[in-house]
């Protein structure tokens, strides 16, 4: 679902490439309702993955934040993976709930259904996700782009393949706390700069370049040509 993907099963395995094809994850179109950010305004960050993609690193750098203006509400669970799921590892993580509870500029909500989430992304100026964790694709990042959002990123995995030029990344790295810092240090950076109509204008080209290339219907095409042409190979 990705090309990030594609090259890591093909040298893990040795897969034959002539037998390889990508064909990458979708989203359905998101509703960017974007207005411009007025300097001085409260600024609200959204963080919607598991809990062991980087959560910890945000919650440290939110305590590194100083801007009293920064939000960040957080809909972090298990419970994404069903209730099974959840009643297995959520556990896990339950002093990280604690501690985004605690943190006055963090308002821990939990588990949402994704159409929510989808429906609320405009209420939000920014998108923060330090993943530590090697994604294949982030539809988050790509929703939140589609939003309009300002989205600040690692490079790891295929997030970069991702979100192409528009997010802000930073370089991951195994040291967490100084990973936080620099986390904490591009979010103040960022919030500095969106009401600059330069930014606006990025975040309507990201919008437009999400809803338009990841959109299903152009997906479901490539879908439509590869099995299509699956069946003729198996017909000759």
């Amino acid at each position: 679902n990705s090309n990030w993907n594609y090259e890591q099963f093909t040298k893990k395995f040795g897969l034959p490439t002539e037998k390889c094809v990508v064909i990458k994850n979708g989203i359905e179109n998101v509703d960017s309702v974007m207005t411009t950010y007025e300097e001085g305004k409260p600024i609200k960050i959204v963080h919607h993955c598991t809990p062991w993609r980087g959560l910890s690193v945000l919650l440290g750098a939110m305590q590194l934040v100083k801007n009293p203006l920064i939000t960040l509400d957080v809909y972090s669970s298990c419970e994404v993976y069903g209730k099974s799921f959840f009643d297995q590892n959520d556990h896990q993580y339950k002093e990280l709930y604690e501690q985004a509870e605690k943190l006055p500029n963090v308002n821990y909500i939990g588990y949402k259904p994704n159409e929510y989430i989808k429906e609320n992304l405009h209420k939000y100026n920014m998108y923060v996700y330090p993943s530590i964790f090697e994604e294949t694709f982030c539809i988050s990042l790509l929703e939140s782009m589609a939003a309009g959002l300002y989205c600040i990123t690692t490079d790891l995995g295929a997030l970069y393949e991702t979100g192409a030029e528009f997010p802000m990344y930073v370089p991951v790295e195994k040291d967490f706390r100084s990973l936080a810092h620099k986390f904490a240090f591009g979010i103040e950076a960022a919030s500095k700069t969106l009401h600059q109509t330069d930014i606006t204008n990025h975040l309507d080209c990201q919008s437009a370049y999400a809803n338009s290339y990841y959109n299903w219907k152009k997906i479901g095409k490539q879908w439509e040509r590869f099995l299509k042409g699956a069946l003729d190979a198996v017909s000759k």
